[in-house]
């Protein structure tokens, strides 16, 4: 599988993953990839609650059952505004809130 061909693969699933389970309190996912690990960072307003973190288990079994042959690294990490996004950015961004 190529990079461009992995990045497709990762951007559609996790964008499959997140339906239904993005938040008001969450303002941002990006994620990162390479040929063995698969990097997804979720950033929240506010205290991380234990709905929010079963919301991104979720998210995270859904893609370890699509991409079996990578390690799958998901973190919940509190960034309240006004701290920007940006400088947070993996290789893309998945989701980002309108702030």
């Amino acid at each position: 599988m190529t990079d461009n061909e992995l990045r497709i693969k990762v951007l559609l699933s996790l964008q499959v993953a997140l339906l239904g389970e993005i938040t008001p309190n969450i303002r941002g996912i990006t994620c990162g990839w390479s040929i063995s690990l698969i990097t997804i960072h979720c950033y929240f307003q506010g205290e991380i609650n234990d709905d929010d973190k079963e919301s991104m288990e979720c998210v995270e079994t859904e893609i370890i059952a699509g991409f079996t042959e990578h390690e799958v690294n998901l973190e919940c990490k509190r960034l309240d505004l006004p701290e920007p996004l940006k400088p947070h950015t993996l290789s893309a961004w998945v989701y980002r809130r309108r702030e």
